[in-house]
């Protein structure tokens, strides 16, 4: 590799972070270092990101896209804008990025792994737990009632999210919710660009499962640590971005488990927020009721409202 050589792009995707991305790009430069190319995909033009990134970064490729495409489509246009031997997902309220690249280069060095991940902490310093088993019907429907927060001592809600595991070695996992995850090229070449599908939310854990059929490996690298400023691996379930991620687990549901299995999911959650709707109906809890049916509408369409 000649020192003039490009080795890892770094791929930020902007909704509404312009007073991040000068600090994301500080991160990525002081963690690689030369050889490091800043692709920004712009999905809420005017907002100043743009601007401060080509003002930082001359030599930064910007892509302003009209409206919000979502993340996995603004991701592949990163995809196919670089070239480098290896690509670094990052999200712009990640704070701080510790460890070495020397050590992600280490862990590519077995030609078959196609996803490094990187170890999640809260701005606390708490371990925020971000791998995950292969996703299977009955994790959905526990991930959706929150059954690992409400029965700590049952293990199988915890074994999806693996929390029983301390995240302080390195090892093979299925998947990864990646706020910080180092991708192949070569393995994006063989698997397939993102799903695009999915407007937000488990496009990484679809690709990571196809990149696992097709004999890629993923590794958790716990010597290099992001803390992530979000504070969680999913949204409130009163937020609008709630309802996103209901609608990309609805989808990763159908493509992978089949059309019957899904229909049977969502009936479930139908019958789960009607409960809640009725519930809230007699608590005269007007916010969650409307949440509820929100979710209801969700459950049905298979579509989420794209945030402006």
């Amino acid at each position: 590799m000649s020192d003039g050589e490009i080795r890892l792009d770094v791929v930020v995707v902007n909704f509404h972070s312009a007073p991040l991305i000068a600090r994301t790009i500080t991160l990525a430069h002081s963690f690689a270092g030369a050889g490091t190319r800043l692709i920004m995909v712009d999905n809420s033009p005017g907002d100043g990101a743009a601007d401060i990134v080509r003002s930082a970064v001359p030599d930064a490729a910007v892509i302003e896209n009209p409206v919000n495409r979502g993340y996995a489509a603004a991701v592949n246009q990163a995809f196919m804008a670089g070239d480098a031997e290896f690509v670094l997902l990052i999200n712009p309220d990640v704070r701080e990025l510790s460890g070495t690249y020397a050590d992600v280069l280490q862990a590519f060095r077995d030609p078959r792994v196609g996803a490094v991940v990187a170890r999640l902490v809260n701005t606390d310093g708490t371990l925020q737990p971000n791998c995950i088993c292969a996703p299977r019907p009955f994790d959905l429907i526990s991930e959706d009632v929150a059954l690992a927060e409400r029965f700590p001592n049952w293990r199988r809600p915890r074994l999806y999210r693996m929390l029983d595991w301390d995240h302080r070695d390195d090892r093979r996992v299925d998947a990864a919710r990646g706020a910080c995850i180092f991708l192949r090229r070569a393995a994006i070449e063989d698997v397939g660009f993102f799903d695009e599908h999915f407007f937000v939310y488990y496009e990484e854990t679809d690709w990571l499962i196809r990149a696992k059929r097709r004999g890629w490996g993923t590794v958790f690298l716990p010597t290099v640590e992001a803390v992530h400023a979000s504070g969680g691996s999913s949204p409130d379930t009163h937020s609008p971005h709630s309802l996103l991620l209901l609608e990309s687990q609805h989808r990763y549901a159908r493509k992978h488990f089949g059309a019957m299995t899904a229909g049977l999911l969502r009936a479930t959650q139908v019958g789960i927020d009607t409960v809640r709707l009725a519930r809230h109906a007699v608590d005269g809890r007007a916010d969650a009721r409307a949440a509820a049916a929100d979710r209801i509408r969700v459950h049905l369409t298979m579509r989420a409202p794209r945030p402006s």
